[in-house]
C-alpha cells in the first residue's frame, strides 16, 4: 500500500491462480519479496499477485515487465535468481523462460494439446438425429455469447425449465456485475444464470440455489433437417439439470456464424464433424 509506482522500473507479476497455489507458488513469492526488500530494491520494483494467467501446466508462473518475460516452474531457488538477474543486470534468465517477445513458440516442459471442439452425430432424446458439440461453459465464453445473441436478436426462441417458450426480437440488457450471476433482461424475456467460476475452495460458501443454476454443461445442437431453427444452445447445470434452451432461427446467419467462428472456434465453412453416430 502506498508505493510510489512512478519510481518502479520493474514489475514482477506472480500468478496466484489455483494451479500455481497448489504448486507452492506462495513460497517463491515470499523469497522474492524478501530478497527485494533486503537487497534495497523494494522501492524501485513492484510486485503483484494476479489471477490465473492461463498457463496452469507450467505452474508456478511469473511475468516480468518490461520485456514480457514469462517464467515457468518457478521454485523458491529460481525466484531469487530471477529477481537478482533482473534487478542487478536487467536481463532475463533464458533457461527458466516459458516465453519472451521475439520467440515464435513457447518453451513449455509440460505442453498440453488443445482438444478442438467437434460436432458429433447423436441420437438426441429431444431432437432426434442431430449434430451435437460439447461447448465451453466458462464465463469467458458465455458472457460474450449472451451479449452477442441478445444485442440484436432476430427471433430467438427461449425455452425455460417450466416449458414456457419466449420469443426475442428486441435488444436485451446483459448484466454480469454479480460474482456469479448473469442477468438477461428486456421486454420479451428475463432470466438469470450463474456463470461465474465456483472453485473447490469456494464450494462450501456458495448457496445451493446459486450452484443449482450454475451452468456446467453447454451443448450446441445443429439440426440440419429443421425448417425453422438451424441450431440450439442447450444449457444444463453441473448435475445435468436442464436450465435453458436458446434456438437460433434458420435465417439468422449472423448469430450462427458467430457461434461457429467465435464461440466454437471453427471455420464456419468447414465445421469439424465426426460422422460416427452416438446414442
Amino acid at each position: 500500500m502506498g508505493k510510489n509506482i512512478a519510481k518502479s522500473t520493474i514489475t514482477f507479476e506472480f500468478c496466484d491462480g489455483g494451479s500455481c497455489r497448489k504448486a507452492k507458488s506462495e513460497i517463491a513469492v515470499r523469497e522474492a519479496r524478501a530478497h527485494l526488500r533486503n537487497e534495497g530494491f523494494w522501492d524501485s520494483t513492484h510486485t503483484i499477485r494476479t489471477r490465473c494467467n492461463g498457463r496452469c501446466e507450467d505452474a508456478p508462473t511469473w511475468i516480468v515487465q518490461p520485456g514480457n518475460f514469462w517464467y515457468k516452474n518457478v521454485t523458491p531457488e529460481k525466484a531469487i535468481e530471477i529477481v537478482a538477474s533482473h534487478t542487478n543486470e536487467n536481463t532475463p534468465i533464458d533457461e527458466y523462460l516459458l516465453y519472451k517477445d521475439g520467440w515464435d513458440e513457447i518453451d513449455s516442459d509440460n505442453e498440453r494439446t488443445i482438444k478442438p471442439v467437434m460436432f458429433k452425430q447423436k441420437n438426441d432424446s429431444e431432437f432426434g438425429e442431430v449434430l451435437v458439440a460439447r461447448a465451453p461453459a466458462s464465463d469467458q465464453y458465455l458472457y460474450p455469447l449472451f451479449k452477442k445473441l441478445f444485442e440484436a436478436p432476430e427471433g430467438l426462441k427461449i425455452l425455460l425449465p417450466n416449458s414456457e417458450e419466449q420469443y426475442v426480437f428486441s435488444s436485451h440488457n446483459v448484466n454480469y456485475t454479480d460474482t456469479f450471476d448473469v442477468n438477461i433482461n428486456g421486454a420479451e424475456t428475463n432470466f438469470t444464470l450463474a456463470i461465474g467460476p465456483i472453485t473447490k475452495a469456494m464450494e462450501n460458501d456458495v448457496s445451493e440455489e446459486i450452484k443449482s443454476r450454475k451452468v456446467g454443461v453447454v451443448e450446441v445442437i445443429w439440426n440440419q433437417e429443421n425448417d425453422d431453427y438451424i441450431a440450439h444452445v442447450r444449457l444444463k447445470n453441473r448435475k445435468g439439470k436442464f436450465l435453458l434452451l436458446i434456438s437460433i432461427p434458420l435465417g439468422d446467419a449472423y448469430s450462427w456464424e458467430y457461434i461457429l467462428e467465435t464461440y466454437l472456434n471453427m471455420d464456419s465453412n468447414k465445421p469439424k464433424i465426426v460422422t460416427t453416430l452416438e446414442q
